[in-house]
C-alpha cells in the first residue's frame, strides 16, 4: 500500500466519520439539545386542555416546534412552546388553540393569529389567548343532562313527524341544499361588497346618532302635522270636494280668455323691463298712492264744505335751464320765419340735443335721463361718497314750519 493511497483512506475515514456525526446530531436535534436554533415562548392559562411535553406546535397547521414543557402556576398551568428559529416569523396577536389531531386524543397546539406583519414572537413571549378543547368529563355529564330532560314521548313523536315531512322529499332537499351552496357562493363572491357595506352603513349610522335630536325633532313635526290634518279633516274634503269645480272654472276661464291672457302676461313682461332699471323710484310712489287716496276723502268730509291747505314749494330748488338754450333758440327760429307761430300749438323740430348741463352737485333741479340714475341710494354720486339718507328718514321740518304758518301757529324756534 502506497503512501498515497493510505493517504486517501484516512481522509475518506475522516469524512465518513464527520458525516455520520452531523446526520445523528441532525437525527437527535443535537441544536436543540444545547439550547441552539430556538426560542421559548410561553402559554398561560387556566388548564392544559390535554397539551403535554412533547405535543407538537403548528403554526397555521405547519410544525415550528414543539412543547418543552408544563408547569404549575398559583392560578393554573404554564405551558413552554419551543419554537424554531427558522421556522416562518409568528405575529405576536397569534392566539394558541389546543385540538385533536385525530380521534384517540392526540394533541397539538396551533398558533393562529388575527393580524399579519410585525411585531413577531421572539423569547419570552406570553401567550394569555389559549383555547382548550371541552374537558370529556364535561361533554359527557352535559349529554347526559340532555338525555335526562328529553321527554321520550315528544322525542318519538318529533321524529315521527319529521319523517313523514321529509318522506320523498329527497328532491326538494336536494334543490335547497344546492340553492343554499349558490347562495354561499354568491355571498363569499361579495364579500368584499358586504364589507365595504358595513362600514359605511357604520358612517350612516353614526350621522343618524349625531343627527338625532333633528330627527327627533322632524318627527314630532309630523306628528303635529298628522293631527293638524285629522283636526281639519272636513276642511280638507271640502276642499277636495270643490276643488273640481274650481278646477272646471278655471279651465273655462283660460279657454275662453287664455289668448287674452297670454298678451296681457306679454305686456306686463314688457312693462316690467321697462320700470326694471327705476324700481327705486316706485317704492316711494306706492307708498304715496295710499295717502293720496286718504287725502281725497278728507278735504271733503261730507258736511258741504271743503277742507284743503297747499302748500307751494315753488323753484325750490330752482330749476336747471342750462343746456336748454338750444330749444329756445329754435323757437326764436320758428318765429323769425312765422309771426304767427305759436309752440303751445304748432309743431316744431325736436331738440335732441336738450339736457341739463350743469356739474355735478350743483343746487338746482338736476333733470334728464342721463342723471335719473343718479336717484338710486344704491349708486354712489360722483360728488359725495356719503351713503344717501334713506327716504324714511328724511327732515321733515321745513315742511311742518311751513303748514304750522298755514294754520297760524307759530313753531317754536
Amino acid at each position: 500500500m502506497t503512501r498515497m493511497v493510505r493517504w486517501q483512506l484516512v481522509a475518506f475515514a475522516i469524512i465518513a466519520v464527520l458525516g455520520v456525526v452531523y446526520v445523528g446530531a441532525r437525527y437527535i436535534r443535537l441544536d436543540h439539545m444545547l439550547g441552539f436554533g430556538q426560542y421559548e415562548v410561553l402559554l398561560r392559562n387556566e388548564h392544559t386542555g390535554g397539551a403535554y411535553t412533547g405535543a407538537e406546535v403548528t403554526y397555521r397547521g405547519v410544525p415550528v416546534g414543539r412543547v418543552g414543557g408544563v408547569d404549575l402556576t398559583d392560578d393554573g398551568v404554564l405551558i413552554r412552546l419551543v419554537i424554531d428559529s427558522s421556522s416562518p416569523k409568528i405575529p405576536a396577536s397569534a392566539r394558541a388553540v389546543v385540538a385533536n389531531r385525530s380521534a384517540i386524543g392526540e394533541q397539538y397546539v396551533d398558533l393562529q393569529p388575527d393580524t399579519v406583519g410585525e411585531p413577531y414572537l421572539r423569547d419570552g413571549s406570553i401567550i394569555d389567548a389559549v383555547t382548550t378543547p371541552v374537558p370529556v368529563e364535561e361533554l359527557i355529564g352535559s349529554v347526559d343532562t340532555l338525555a335526562s330532560t328529553v321527554d321520550l314521548t315528544a322525542l318519538s313523536t318529533t321524529v315521527t313527524e319529521l319523517g313523514r315531512a321529509l318522506d320523498g322529499k329527497g328532491g326538494d332537499l336536494r334543490a335547497l341544499l344546492e340553492s343554499l351552496n349558490t347562495f354561499t357562493e354568491s355571498f363569499r363572491e361579495a364579500l368584499p361588497q358586504t364589507v365595504q357595506l358595513i362600514r359605511d352603513g357604520r358612517v350612516a349610522l353614526g350621522t343618524q346618532a349625531a343627527q338625532s335630536d333633528a330627527i327627533r325633532e322632524f318627527s314630532a313635526g309630523l306628528d303635529q302635522l298628522a293631527a293638524q290634518l285629522r283636526t281639519s279633516d272636513p276642511a280638507v274634503r271640502r276642499l277636495i270636494g270643490t276643488g273640481t269645480d274650481a278646477g272646471e272654472q278655471i279651465g273655462a276661464l283660460l279657454d275662453e280668455s287664455g289668448a287674452a291672457l297670454t298678451t296681457d302676461l306679454a305686456n306686463l313682461r314688457v312693462l316690467l323691463l321697462a320700470i326694471s332699471p327705476k324700481f327705486y323710484a316706485l317704492k316711494p310712489l306706492l307708498q304715496m298712492l295710499p295717502q293720496l287716496s286718504i287725502g281725497a276723502s278728507a278735504t271733503a268730509p261730507g258736511d258741504g264744505t271743503s277742507h284743503f291747505g297747499l302748500v307751494l314749494e315753488t323753484n325750490n330748488p330752482p330749476a336747471c335751464t342750462v343746456g336748454y338754450e338750444g330749444t329756445k333758440a329754435i323757437l326764436d327760429q320758428m318765429k323769425a320765419q312765422n309771426p304767427d307761430f305759436d309752440d303751445t300749438r304748432d309743431e316744431f323740430p325736436f331738440n335732441t340735443e336738450a339736457h341739463c348741463a350743469v356739474p355735478f352737485g350743483n343746487p338746482t333741479a338736476v333733470r334728464g335721463g342721463e342723471r335719473a340714475d343718479l336717484a338710486d341710494p344704491l349708486i354712489t354720486q360722483p360728488w359725495d361718497d356719503n351713503p344717501k339718507v334713506d327716504p324714511d328718514k328724511l327732515n321733515l321740518t321745513p315742511i311742518a314750519v311751513q303748514i304750522s304758518t298755514l294754520l297760524g301757529v307759530t313753531p317754536k324756534r
